[in-house]
Formats: structure tokens, C-alpha cells, sequence
């Protein structure tokens, strides 16, 4: 874990209120690994005393990384204010990312909306790994496509969906769920979006005897697993999403856990953001 001050070298509205970022920082560059997030302080104008965290989004290796994130609440508001070359004060790599074993073959990642933030890292990484994977990502409509274009380019074959039928197939992700598991057979699954869509996956996943990965959403105020604001509910008791996660194994999660879903719901806040802004409730 490190402190420091990373200059923007690059900035782009994605689509209407959702930006990308990119940060220099070969350190974080370096010892990122998928899944992990950083914590960032916002533009101190603003008065801003708790920081935010955002999944990295990808890395440009040895120099730079990126954060993906939607406008919110005020913290991100103000961060999507920043301009090129201005200085952010940054915390991280924080948390435990994804795992694969060094002899996986194949793997389905499975991304709602802005569930797309933490797996293009890892679906960059399973390409230099030379892992066979499919990306199935869902969506409200094709304006909102976030990444689709950098998946099939990276993926196997690339299945889609989008709530009003305007690409692919006229639903969500977890309507191809079943199929797309028969027919491939994936080694693991990794997923990230809505609790809804991650509790259909992990019953999925159980039903094929499939491991199963997904990166969970909740409200963060410290990140380094202090405050002991984002519990989750786990067989092994409480964890810390920002320590323990916000990767976890979904044989482990207590989905039927009322405090944990509702924690989740209010730490959401938007579509499907990785990792929360604070104070999205505003």
C-alpha cells in the first residue's frame, strides 16, 4: 500500500457522466493486481474529508493506471472536474482482487453497467496468461455499451444484453445465464454488478459445481479495514470488503443475510459501479 501524488495525464467522458481517468504511478502500476482498488481524495476545495474508492480499471505497465467512474454524488462530481496534469492524493493498491490458479484454461466473465470497471484488468491479464474467456455483458441500451468494444476484442466470443432489446438479446445477462454455462463450461466464473445479478450467478455457479468470484459493492469511509463500515456477511463470520475483499469467493457470501443486502443496496447508489462513491446518497 502506498501514498501518493499521482499527476492525470489523461481524461475522457466515456459517456454522459461516466469518465476514465488515467493516473501516473509505476508503483501502483507495477503491484496492481484484478479486483484491487484505490482510495482517492477528492479535489480539497470541495472540503471533502473521507476519500473514494475506485476500482483500477487497467494498467499501462511500469507507468500508469486507470479509474472508470460514474458521477454520483458530490465527491465525484468534484472529480470530474479534475483536468490534465493536475495532482490527486492517492491510497492504494487496497484490497484482495481476484485469484486464478496458474493452470486455469477458461473463465466467463459477467459484468452489469459499470460492473465492467475491475474486469477489464483482469480480462487484460487472463490474455497475457493466455486463458480462453467470454465476456457476457449486460446493459440498460446501446448507448451505454462501456467497454463492449475493448471485450470482444480481448474475449472469445462476446455475448450481450441490453434491458430494451437495442443490442443483442432483450433482457439481462442472467437470462442467458444457464445456456451459456451448458454450452461452454467455464473453469471459473468472475462477475461484477447489481446483487441481484451476482446471487442469480452464484446459484448458477453452485448448480454446475462451478467456482465462482465477484467483486461486491458497499460503502467504504477508511479502506484499509478500520471503521468496520463495509462488513459483509460471510460463513466465516464478518469481513471487511476493503481488507478481505472486495473479491470474495461466492461459496463464502450469506446472501440471504438482510444487513448485508441492504448495506450493499445503499453503498450501490447508481447502475453498477465497482466500488461506491461515499456519498452517493447525495
Amino acid at each position: 500500500m502506498l501514498q501518493i501524488k499521482a499527476d492525470i495525464i489523461g481524461k475522457e467522458e466515456v459517456m454522459p457522466g461516466v469518465f476514465n481517468l488515467i493516473l501516473v504511478s509505476p508503483e501502483i502500476s507495477r503491484n496492481a493486481r484484478p479486483g484491487q482498488f484505490v482510495h482517492v481524495l477528492c479535489p480539497t476545495d470541495d472540503g471533502f474529508m473521507l476519500r473514494r474508492p475506485f476500482s483500477i480499471h487497467r494498467v499501462v505497465p511500469g507507468r500508469a493506471f486507470e479509474i472508470l467512474f460514474q458521477v454520483m454524488g458530490k465527491g465525484t462530481e468534484a472529480l470530474s472536474r479534475v483536468k490534465i496534469h493536475d495532482t490527486l492524493d492517492i491510497i492504494g493498491p487496497l484490497g484482495t482482487g481476484f485469484k486464478y490458479s496458474e493452470d486455469i484454461r477458461s473463465a466467463l466473465l459477467i459484468a452489469g453497467g459499470l460492473g465492467t470497471a475491475p474486469l477489464l484488468f483482469l480480462a487484460e491479464e487472463l490474455v497475457e496468461r493466455q486463458v480462453l474467456f467470454y465476456p457476457m455483458l449486460g446493459y440498460k441500451t446501446k448507448t451505454q455499451m462501456l467497454r463492449y468494444i475493448d471485450f470482444k476484442r480481448l474475449g472469445k466470443k462476446t455475448y450481450a444484453a441490453t434491458e430494451d432489446g437495442s443490442f443483442g438479446h432483450e433482457g439481462t445477462v442472467v437470462d442467458l445465464l444457464n445456456r451459456t454455462v451448458h454450452n461452454i463450461r467455464p473453469e471459473i466464473i468472475y462477475a461484477c454488478g447489481p446483487v441481484g445479478m451476482l446471487k442469480k450467478i452464484s446459484e448458477t455457479a453452485d448448480e454446475f459445481g462451478i467456482e465462482c468470484q465477484v467483486s461486491l459493492e458497499t460503502k467504504m469511509a477508511c479502506g484499509i479495514g478500520v471503521c468496520l463500515g463495509c462488513a459483509c456477511v460471510t460463513k466465516q463470520g464478518y469481513k471487511m470488503a476493503c481488507k478481505d475483499g472486495p473479491v470474495f469467493n461466492t461459496r463464502d457470501i450469506l446472501w440471504g443475510a438482510e444487513d448485508y443486502e441492504k448495506g450493499l443496496a445503499n453503498g450501490c447508489g447508481c447502475d453498477n459501479q465497482a466500488l461506491s462513491d461515499t456519498d452517493s446518497a447525495g
